[in-house]
């Protein structure tokens, strides 16, 4: 085993170097079902074999079934303390749309999603205070599976309460945590016209209150300009749809994103608001006279349309 070890060790040395990542991709047809074998052995073999699955070769390893061999480890248990690496390995597979839809199980019936559940539910577990966040970078799968209807579906699903949990991660001390999970709903959000889920996403107004408190720095204002963007074009998405427009209202989300707006400094954030808040003036919406100079509906900003779909990659590193 140690020779097995040592191997694994010198082909991840290689992946430290545009040159060493050259080298194996010449070689990936041999090399790459060995290193997936290696992957539940001893923990410093399979360290190593999981360090040395580089991004580089993500569609040999899908030719592979890694996603769902990957999975099987999970679900067996048979890499403890190497769980982080697992997940990295899949974060970066689902970044394409093979290994997207491959991890969505898409077309395999009952099974279908059954993969991003397991997940879900070990991403959502209550973390032990002062302990390694193991599925901390599942938060980097779920903007990957969220670009697919079959991946917001999920999400979506009436009763789960899914996207609560997701929101509640908006508040999270990892800011890994807080960005996908934005970037997740953002998506929902985007298509949610398309997909005719603007409905279950209004319903859920637990979740589009915290939306709105988080973006709108109610509570705290939340430093990652990343997340509010997201948050804000997710709620200028939502705003477009009437039934879901009229969901936000009830949320007083006017007032609240004109107390926002008021200290805002990043423009795609700033854009999103006076989007959305020209869409409730023009339902009727007039903001009080003593505060009209720093309403969310500022004269003369130029709406900016959402980005759209986005997918993640993470740089696999070994942990000590």
């Amino acid at each position: 085993m140690q020779i097995a070890q040592h191997a694994a060790e010198l082909v991840q040395g290689l992946t430290g170097s545009p040159e060493g990542v050259a080298r194996l991709a010449g070689a990936v047809g041999t090399l790459l079902p060995p290193l997936l074998r290696l992957v539940p052995g001893p923990a410093a073999t399979s360290r190593a074999a999981l360090v040395a699955l580089e991004p580089a070769v993500q569609r040999r390893l899908l030719e592979l079934n890694a996603v769902g061999r990957c999975m099987d480890y999970v679900r067996e248990k048979a890499c403890v303390g190497r769980e982080d690496l697992l997940v990295m390995l899949l974060a970066n597979l689902t970044a394409l749309e093979a290994g997207a839809e491959a991890l969505l199980q898409v077309g395999k019936g009952p099974l279908e999603g059954l993969h991003v559940a397991m997940l879900l539910k070990l991403f959502l577990a209550p973390v032990t205070p002062g302990a390694a966040d193991t599925y901390e970078h599942v938060a980097t799968i779920l903007p990957n599976v969220t670009r697919f209807s079959a991946g917001r579906r999920l999400l979506l699903q009436p009763g789960r309460g899914l996207l609560q949990a997701l929101a509640s991660q908006l508040r999270s001390s990892s800011e890994l945590r807080r960005c996908g999970c934005a970037g997740a709903m953002k998506n929902c959000c985007f298509s949610c016209e398309q997909d005719g889920t603007a409905d279950d996403i209004a319903a859920e107004t637990e979740a589009l209150s915290t939306i709105l408190d988080v973006l709108c720095g109610v509570t705290a204002k939340v430093a990652d300009e990343p997340e509010r963007e997201a948050l804000a074009e997710a709620v200028l998405c939502l705003a477009r749809v009437d039934s879901a427009r009229k969901q936000l209202w009830k949320c007083d989300a006017p007032t609240l994103l004109q107390k926002g707006y008021e200290y805002e400094e990043n423009p795609t954030v700033c854009a999103c608001m006076e989007g959305t808040a020209e869409l409730f003036l023009a339902d009727g919406f007039e903001p009080a006279p003593a505060d009209a100079d720093g309403a969310a509906a500022g004269a003369g900003g130029e709406q900016q349309e959402p980005h759209g779909s986005s997918s993640s990659v993470v740089q696999i590193e070994e942990i000590d």
